[in-house]
C-alpha cells in the first residue's frame, strides 16, 4: 500500500510541477502586459484628454476636420491599408496566427486617434487601445518566434489589459477578453494571465487619477413586475439600436467606397458631411466622445434633447464609416445611455437607471459579450442593479441576430 502511495505520488509530481511552471508564466505575462496596457492608457487617455479639451477651447478647429481627414486617409492608403481592418485584424490573429498584428498599428491608431478627437470625429477610444496594446504586445512577442498558442494568450491578454485600464472595470476586462473573440465559447486557458494583466492595467491607471466615462453609484431598487416588463422594452430598444448602427455604418462604408474610388477623399467627405450635422444639429456635443452627454444622462439627462440618441448615432456612423479613426465602443455606450434616458422618460421610469442599463445592453447586442457587460454594469454602477443589468442584457444580446460590430467574432453556438 505505501509503495503504490510512492508511486502515484511520483506520477502527480510532473503534473504538478508543470501547473506550477503554468501558473508561474501566466503570472509574469499577464504583469508585463498589465505593465504595456496601463502604459498604454495612461498616454492615451492624457492625449485624448487634451484633444477633446483644445478643441473645445478652440472651436475653429472643427473647420480644420476636412484637412484632417485627408491627411488620416493619405497615412492609410500609402503605409495602413492591412492596419485599417481594426479590432477584427486581432481577431482574426487569435483565431488564425499569422503575420501578426503590424507593429505600425500602435502609432498609426494613436495618431489617427487623436487627430480624429482633435478636430471633431465622432469615434471611440476603447477600441483604439485593445489595437494598440495589441500590436505592442504582439510585435515585442514575435522578436522571441513564440509558439502560435502562446500568441493567442498574449493577444487575448492585451485585450484584458487595455480594456481594464482604459475603462476602468477591469474584472469586466477580463470576461470581455475571454468571452468576445469566439461567441459560445470562453477562453478559460487565458484568465489567470488576463486577470493579473487587467487588475495591474486598472491599478496603475488608477494611481494617476484619471477621469472615466462615469463613476456613478445606483441606490436601492424595487424589483417588481413593472419594472421587469419596462427593461424588456429597453432590451428591444437596444437591440435595435446596435444592430441599426452595425447596418448603418457598414451602409456609410460600402457606400463611400462605391462613390469615392479615391480612398484618401473618403474621410474629407466624412467631414463635411459632419460640419453639416453640426449646422443642421445646431450643437457641437455630439464630436468626439461626447463624455459630459453621458454623464448627464446618468444623473436624470436634465436639458438632453430627446433626438440626442439620434444624433450621436448619427455622427458616429458618417466618422467611423468614412473612415476616421478611434473605435465603437465609447459612441454605443453613449448611443445606449441617451435612448435609455428617454425610454425612461415615455415609461416613467428612474432616467438614472435606464441610462446606466441602456449603456451596457446596447453594447451587449453589438458585442455579443452579454456576460462582460453584466459586469461591467456591476463595475460602474454598484450591484444594486444586477437584475436589471442581467434581463437587459441577456435579452438584447439574444434578439440581436448573429451581427455584430466585430465582422471576424467566430460564432460556435446558434442561439435560439
Amino acid at each position: 500500500m505505501q509503495q503504490r502511495c510512492a508511486v502515484a505520488a511520483d506520477k502527480a509530481m510532473p503534473s504538478l510541477y508543470a501547473r506550477s511552471k503554468d501558473l508561474g508564466f501566466s503570472l509574469v505575462l499577464g504583469g508585463l502586459v498589465g505593465l504595456v496596457g496601463a502604459g498604454v492608457a495612461v498616454a492615451f487617455l492624457k492625449a485624448l484628454s487634451f484633444a477633446n479639451d483644445a478643441r473645445v477651447d478652440n472651436g475653429w478647429l472643427i473647420y480644420l476636420l476636412p484637412v484632417a481627414g485627408l491627411v488620416i486617409g493619405l497615412t492609410y492608403h500609402h503605409f495602413g491599408n492591412h492596419v485599417s481592418r481594426g479590432s477584427n485584424l486581432v481577431l482574426e490573429e487569435i483565431h488564425e496566427p499569422g503575420a501578426g498584428v503590424p507593429r505600425r498599428m500602435a502609432p498609426m491608431v494613436f495618431a489617427a486617434t487623436f487627430v480624429s478627437h482633435l478636430f471633431g470625429a465622432s469615434t471611440g477610444r476603447e477600441g483604439a487601445g485593445i489595437q494598440i496594446t495589441s500590436s505592442i504586445v504582439d510585435g515585442v512577442a514575435r522578436m522571441f518566434s513564440p509558439s502560435l498558442e502562446t500568441r493567442r494568450l498574449l493577444l487575448i491578454t492585451a485585450i484584458a489589459a487595455a480594456f481594464g485600464g482604459l475603462f476602468g472595470v477591469p474584472i469586466a476586462g477580463v470576461v470581455f477578453a475571454l468571452e468576445f473573440q469566439e461567441s459560445g465559447r470562453i477562453r478559460y486557458e487565458a484568465i489567470l494571465s488576463a486577470l493579473t494583466a487587467a487588475l495591474v492595467a486598472f491599478y496603475a491607471v488608477e494611481s494617476f487619477n484619471l477621469e472615466h466615462l462615469t463613476e456613478n453609484t445606483l441606490g436601492p431598487i424595487d424589483i417588481n413586475a413593472s419594472l421587469v416588463w419596462k427593461l424588456v422594452v429597453l432590451a428591444a430598444v437596444s437591440a435595435a439600436l446596435a444592430m441599426s448602427f452595425v447596418k448603418a455604418t457598414h451602409f456609410v462604408h460600402k457606400t463611400a467606397a462605391r462613390f469615392i474610388t479615391w480612398p484618401p477623399l473618403r474621410p474629407v467627405v466624412g467631414a463635411l458631411l459632419v460640419l453639416a450635422l453640426v449646422a443642421l444639429s445646431g450643437s457641437r456635443d455630439y464630436l468626439g466622445l461626447s463624455g459630459p452627454l453621458a454623464r448627464q444622462a446618468f444623473i436624470g439627462a436634465t436639458g438632453i434633447t430627446a433626438a440626442a440618441f439620434a444624433w450621436k448615432f448619427v455622427f458616429t456612423s458618417i466618422s467611423l464609416g468614412t473612415g476616421f479613426i478611434g473605435g465603437e465602443m465609447v459612441p454605443l455606450f453613449i448611443i445606449g445611455a441617451l435612448a435609455g434616458a428617454q425610454v425612461a422618460t415615455v415609461l416613467g421610469a428612474s432616467v438614472p437607471l435606464f441610462s446606466a442599463v441602456g449603456m451596457v445592453a446596447t453594447f451587449s447586442a453589438a458585442a455579443n459579450a452579454p456576460i462582460a457587460c453584466v459586469i461591467m454594469g456591476i463595475e460602474l454602477f454598484g450591484a444594486n442593479a444586477l437584475i436589471p443589468f442581467t434581463i437587459a442584457c441577456v435579452l438584447s444580446y439574444a434578439v440581436s441576430g448573429h451581427g455584430g460590430i466585430y465582422s471576424a467574432q467566430k460564432r460556435t453556438a446558434i442561439r435560439h
